[in-house]
């Protein structure tokens, strides 16, 4: 029977048939752009829920810093009830520089279906990024982005969140190029660094194996978990909040590394468990010492990077300078899968399935 784990292990494969696929990518999406009229793509507009939600604002820092290009995040429900007539009815000169990406992995989201509606009838340039070519969001959109995913078994996302955000990366590449403000040369070394992380997700994995076994009663016997990250790991921790409540299941909080020594730190207590994600040059220092006191003062906590401060700590050694994040995000999808299973979870079945009775999600 196939595991969560499985797919896990299969994320290396999809990522580089998407790296593999990038030339074909970048020309289709080249040619879309110019057929759209758009000289210049000067902003993108990321419109999903949840993991989706999660692997495009991955791909923020990226896009915007080094592909110089300005990036904005949408949930559907806001974009669809609260924001699009007004956002849509600017006149066509404000907007022609923009373009929307839709994402879904099953491409039947209702509301992300809604969303994209309402930007073809306003005729602005949308992209959409799904697992399946034929399904309804991905015909409707102007042009379709393969998620390169497959077919995923499990409800609780791991292989489509990777490979949509290093869609999103790409994307966000091949617009740089298109822009004129990525060269050949910088976009060679982007894609060997894309490389350098896929080569390394199985190093990742088995560290964070041997690592749980090695802490899993202190993990097991705590029914809550608080995690923080900043910079590029701050949509990771983002997505590690998901995957931890929705598959062991536990009530989790994520926070920006800043944030988290604010209000939030009068909660801490022992029956919570603190993940730090901490990288050299993102607020490092900063980490290492919100670490030691919640180590020193309230109890289990791991920091996670590079630079363990002692045993407890889950060391990893990331060998992408620009798309770490996927080395990250596997630590939260192992763990999240191994304290599922360890409770007797079964993830082939939802927890509160009913609620479909009450609220429906798809088309």
């Amino acid at each position: 029977m196939t595991t969560v784990l499985d797919c896990i292990e299969r994320i290396p494969k999809c990522l580089k048939g998407i790296r593999d696929s990038y030339p074909e990518r970048a020309k289709n999406i080249a040619d879309y752009l110019s057929e759209s009229g758009i000289k210049k793509v000067r902003r993108l507009v990321f419109i999903a829920s949840g993991s989706s939600y999660n692997s495009a604002h991955t791909a923020k820092l990226f896009i915007k810093n080094q592909c110089g290009i300005e990036t904005d995040f949408k949930y559907p429900n806001l974009f669809v009830n609260y924001e699009a007539d007004t956002e849509l009815s600017r006149e066509a000169g404000d907007t022609d520089s923009t373009v929307y990406v839709v994402i879904s992995q099953g491409g039947e989201t209702k509301l992300v279906y809604q969303a994209l509606e309402k930007i073809k009838n306003a005729d602005r340039p949308c992209m959409a990024i799904t697992a399946d070519a034929e399904a309804s969001i991905a015909k409707m959109a102007g042009f379709h982005l393969d998620m390169g995913c497959g077919q995923e078994e499990f409800m609780y996302r791991t292989i489509g969140f990777s490979t949509s955000a290093a869609v999103c990366w790409l994307l966000g590449l091949a617009a740089g190029v298109y822009n004129g403000e990525v060269t050949a040369e910088a976009e060679a070394g982007y894609l060997k660094d894309f490389d350098a992380m896929i080569q390394n997700l199985p190093a990742v994995e088995a560290a964070t194996e041997t690592w749980y076994q090695a802490n899993k009663f202190s993990l097991l016997r705590r029914n809550k978990m608080m995690m923080a990250g900043t910079g590029d790991l701050y949509p990771i921790v983002n997505e590690g909040d998901i995957k931890v409540m929705e598959m062991v299941p536990m009530m989790t909080r994520s926070f920006e590394l800043e944030e988290f020594i604010h209000g939030p730190q009068n909660s801490f207590d022992d029956a919570t468990l603190f993940l730090i994600l901490h990288h050299r040059g993102e607020d490092d220092e900063k980490a290492k010492a919100i670490a030691r006191f919640i180590k020193e003062q309230i109890g289990f906590c791991a920091l996670v990077g590079e630079e363990p401060l002692e045993e407890r700590d889950l060391s990893i050694s990331p060998a992408s300078r620009w798309f770490f994040g996927l080395e990250y995000v596997t630590v939260f999808q192992v763990l999240a899968y191994r304290m599922a299973d360890d409770r007797g979870r079964d993830l082939h079945r939802g927890v509160n399935a009913v609620v479909s009775q009450y609220i429906t999600k798809t088309l």
